[in-house]
């Protein structure tokens, strides 16, 4: 009976061997047999480096960390080493055999003959043997810098035709949960492997016929310290960060960027529902994933997964509209990077030409097609944020000193020739603004001579119009004597004003939202689907706590002469001087709140 059974498993062996399929092997002679390059490969190369940091990698460790007989063919072994040893495992290599070839940088032997044929080796680090009886080696590395572990791999893209190096910077608990620190006795043979919880994760998302096979094997081993080891490594995979280098014609890293983790894409996908839907709550936004198919299939391999829409959505509960703005700026402006730099710099110059001329004279410049559509970009990014205004019901505000019975027919009217806040065009147009009015808003002090900012936060009125007062109890009070009133108006109308700029801090091209409405189309203030309310502004004594008020008592525009100072350091000392002499008046010293040296808190 064992014979028969025996010569049935032989045969069964050579039917998936000849078809390519995966192959379950009997635990005898025989099966030493069939694998013998593999076992022998094993032997010779761990023998050598008993003592050095190295991890076996891939299917075969399924077979060792189960305990069992090899059961299907490998055409190689892949091993992981620690960065430090890796010359002498080099050496190591070379001394029972092998010749190691070093392909990372720009060193390949993959080709692309004259036919087009792309042509791969396996492993930019790898180890060849002429002996048919040994397997070969590919070769990763890993490095320990602190509390990370830092894992390295090259491929040569035939796209980029290039080598291409992926490094993941991970903590040091999940690299020792991937691989099993304890040598395993495996057939008198010391060896280190992948650990069998790593593995079936692994194995288990892959769609090949080994993985699969691979994954059943492991599975009914696994008990409950296991699966909590798989929950583990499922938690901490997603704090991984990968990189990608890029090397140049001499091997040299040309550039390293930050690939987007698992995390990373689950916020991005959740933040795209969340920006794209201009009325919907972080929930809604979640329970329409949950219900979804695409999350049904997701969940199958990423369990984390629901972990990760929770954090989102904690994180996101108590988010405001303006935070939708911000992920809705975040958003254009990662599109506008995918425009080339010479689109991008022509239309810096047009807005810059017409900056110097304050919107005027902006035809002597060429815009190039792709620069146009930028533009077009551009308005497609003040629409977004206009829909949450409008599908939400926020309204934009009108601040003037202008009472509504002084106003001629009812009518906001349209202030003629006057540039927008970045100063890129002129428009004849009503002006709003969506900055809050929570009582730290400076423009509901400002009056009809205007305001002039010098510094985060001071400023300059053109006008001596507040008065100090003091109530019973002793508290002082800032008071304008000439009152202002916010119109609170429907953005129906309007339109936000958007710029294109570089940031400052990562040189790339943005895009950014003034907070300033413009619409070209009179505003009846007596239609309730155009103004809402109307409120009156006096005591401003709320400004004091974050702003710095002057006023310039005599219209001597103080303000705009400071300004054009060649530095804020000179501007401060001008309007110090003139507090002194009178001219100018300190609010915040006449009513003891936040008061403060200007020339130390503003430089």
């Amino acid at each position: 009976m064992p014979k028969i059974k025996d010569n049935i498993i032989r045969m069964f062996n050579r039917i998936f061997r000849k078809n390519n399929f995966p192959m379950l092997a009997n635990v005898s002679k025989q099966n030493y047999d069939e694998y013998q390059k593999t076992y022998d490969t094993l032997s010779k190369i761990f023998s050598k480096t008993e003592g050095m940091d190295l991890f076996l990698i891939g299917g075969i460790s399924t077979a060792i960390q189960t305990n069992r007989d090899l059961y299907r063919q490998n055409s190689d072994i892949d091993i992981m080493c620690r960065e430090e040893q890796l010359q002498t495992l080099i050496k190591t290599l070379q001394k029972a055999g092998y010749s190691v070839d070093d392909r990372r940088g720009i060193k390949t032997r993959n080709t692309t003959d004259i036919d087009g044929q792309f042509h791969a080796i396996d492993h930019e680090l790898n180890a060849d043997n002429e002996n048919e009886k040994l397997l070969g080696i590919g070769i990763f590395t890993y490095s320990v810098k602190g509390n990370n572990v830092i894992t390295h791999s090259y491929s040569y893209h035939e796209k980029e035709k290039r080598v291409i190096g992926i490094e993941k910077v991970m903590p040091k608990e999940l690299f020792y949960l991937m691989y099993n620190d304890n040598v395993v006795d495996y057939k008198g043979i010391k060896i280190k492997t992948q650990s069998k919880e790593y593995i079936y994760l692994t194995k288990n998302r892959g769609k090949r016929e080994k993985d699969k096979l691979d994954s059943s094997v492991i599975e009914p081993t696994l008990d409950d310290k296991s699966k909590e080891k798989i929950v583990k490594i499922r938690e901490l995979e997603s704090k991984v960060k990968k990189y990608e280098l890029l090397y140049n014609k001499d091997g040299k890293v040309e550039s390293r960027q930050i690939l987007p983790s698992f995390e990373d894409k689950v916020n991005s996908f959740l933040n795209s529902l969340y920006i794209n839907s201009s009325t919907k709550t972080p929930t809604q936004i979640v329970k329409d994933v949950l219900q979804s198919e695409q999350y049904s299939r997701l969940i199958i391999e990423h369990p984390e997964i629901n972990s990760l829409i929770n954090k989102w959505k904690e994180k996101t509960n108590h988010y405001t509209y303006r935070d939708k703005i911000r992920l809705i700026t975040i958003d254009y402006s990662q599109k506008l990077q995918g425009f080339d730099r010479k689109a991008i710099g022509n239309a810096l110059d047009f807005l810059q030409r017409r900056y110097q001329n304050h919107g005027k004279d902006n035809n002597d410049i060429e815009l190039e097609p792709e620069a146009s559509k930028i533009f077009e970009l551009m308005t497609e990014y003040g629409q977004a944020i206009k829909r949450i205004f409008v599908d939400n019901n926020i309204y934009i505000t009108h601040i003037t000193s202008i009472a509504p019975e002084q106003l001629e027919g009812g009518i906001l009217r349209r202030s003629i020739d006057i540039a927008n806040n970045y100063e890129t065009e002129r428009v004849n147009g009503v002006f709003a603004s969506s900055s809050p009015i929570d009582g730290n808003n400076p423009y509901i002090a400002r009056n009809s001579s205007g305001m002039i900012r010098l510094g985060k936060s001071t400023y300059i009125y053109g006008s001596d119009n507040i008065e100090v007062t003091q109530d019973s109890e002793g508290k002082k009070h800032a008071i304008l004597r000439q009152p202002n009133y916010i119109y609170h108006i429907n953005p129906d109308r309007f339109n936000p004003v958007c710029n294109l700029t570089i940031d400052q801090r990562s040189h790339e091209p943005i895009f950014e939202f003034s907070e300033e409405w413009i619409s070209d189309l009179e505003v009846d203030i007596s239609d309730h689907s155009q103004v809402r309310n109307i409120e009156q502004v006096k005591d401003v004594t709320s400004l004091l706590k974050h702003y710095t008020i002057l006023c310039d008592t005599q219209s001597q525009r103080i303000g705009m002469k400071a300004i054009h100072s060649k530095t804020k350091d000179k501007a401060l000392k001008f309007i110090a001087m003139k507090i002194k002499d009178g001219s100018v008046r300190y609010i915040n010293q006449e009513t003891g709140i936040n008061d403060r040296n200007l020339s130390s808190i503003e430089r």
